[in-house]
């Protein structure tokens, strides 16, 4: 610990204080107790003494190491700030006060009002499974907030965040070499109405500039999430970015509803096989049922733009009744390095064929909702 920081220690436990703990932790910014999730007496005295917390102060409790998620997402649920391991050192122990502190002196009022804070919400959804739309929404995410200032160029940075909303089978941490750390199974657990602070505490920031709410490690019910909750987050995050990229689940169900109502657009992944057109047309009906007027582009992954249109190409356009104007070509050595890396595409090989392709793609979706926000 630092030199100026004041160290009380107790060598009881808060059931063993019967009342007098209030008067002891109350006093201190940060409290750092051994806590054992299957001590029922214990845990009943900390839950008690949280509920008079009307302070700041910070509880930090260390368990055993072999203690489970659940378990430990018990703990948070009472009240306690973080759970960290009892083989955890002095500075991961410090790190875990500084995040809790700072997020905490934080202002209230940290929305980023940004050139045109809008709040732009675009789902990309999928015509069959392994086509390619969790690799588009990653870079997508990684295009559209910008560049920073250089010598030649003025700063041209844009608030993005990708939400993975895959609850059973999404992986954009995987590829982007991150850790879930239970943000999303903290929201579906919030009794309460979430705000902007219990929000922004479940986002992760990526090293290229935008924030991430990965899908769970574990594989929870798709029933979990409730469409009420998902419009409180979106609502929440429109306010402070300009950019809310979703990775849409491979199911339909009753929560999507909400992000398709405030979607500036839908992007549809797809190949031009048959099968894959047909399902795509079946998606862009089924997502238009309470959405009349929702826009929907269509990208056509793994396939090279053709010179000229085959049959085949304008049957597909017919069947969609849109031009296919977004092609990614086909890359797989340079996919599934940047997949094994964890880095996105646009930063790993930017100048590959593909990595030009998902630049030009993510350009296209900026101008085109540059030009409909002039004329509003």
């Amino acid at each position: 610990m630092e030199d100026n920081n004041t160290i009380t220690t107790a060598n009881e436990s808060f059931k063993m204080m019967n009342g007098r703990a209030g008067s002891l932790v109350f006093d201190q910014d940060v409290v750092i107790f051994e806590a054992d999730p299957d001590d029922a007496a214990e845990i009943q005295a900390v839950k008690e003494l949280l509920t008079k917390r009307t302070d700041g102060t910070i509880f930090l409790a260390l368990t055993g190491n072999e203690v489970s998620i659940t378990k430990a997402r018990e703990l948070k649920k009472i009240g306690i700030d973080e759970v960290l391991p009892l083989s955890i050192d002095n500075d991961g122990i410090r790190a875990a006060v500084d995040e809790k502190i700072n997020a905490m002196r934080a202002p209230d009022q940290s929305f980023y009002e940004g050139s045109s804070a809008l709040g732009q919400v675009i789902p990309v959804t999928q015509s069959r499974g392994g086509i390619g739309s969790t690799t588009i929404a990653v870079n997508l995410a990684s295009t559209l907030v910008g560049r920073d200032k250089t010598m030649f160029k003025k700063a041209n940075r844009k608030s993005v965040v990708l939400l993975d909303l895959d609850l059973q089978f999404g992986n954009s941490n995987v590829f982007l070499d991150l850790e879930d750390k239970g943000g999303f199974l903290d929201i579906i657990d919030s009794n309460e109405k979430v705000d902007e602070r219990f929000v922004g505490s479940t986002l992760q920031r990526h090293a290229l500039g935008f924030d991430v709410l990965c899908a769970p490690a574990q594989v929870v019910p798709l029933h979990s999430m409730r469409p009420d909750l998902v419009q409180d987050v979106l609502d929440i995050l429109k306010k402070k970015y300009d950019y809310i990229i979703v990775d849409l689940p491979r199911a339909v169900v009753d929560w999507v509803e909400p992000v398709l109502k405030s979607a500036s657009k839908l992007i549809i992944v797809t190949d031009t096989s048959v099968p894959c057109i047909r399902q795509a047309r079946r998606l862009m009906d089924l997502y238009r049922e309470d959405s009349v007027a929702l826009p929907v582009e269509v990208v056509v992954n793994r396939e090279r733009r053709p010179m000229l249109k085959s049959e085949h190409v304008k049957e597909a356009e017919k069947v969609l009744e849109t031009k296919l104007i977004h092609w990614l070509p086909d890359n797989p050595k340079v996919a599934r390095s940047a997949v094994d890396l964890g880095r996105p595409i646009i930063n790993m090989k930017p100048k590959s064929d593909l990595g030009k392709a998902l630049t030009l793609l993510a350009s296209a979706l900026s101008d085109a909702e540059q030009t409909v926000n002039r004329k509003k």
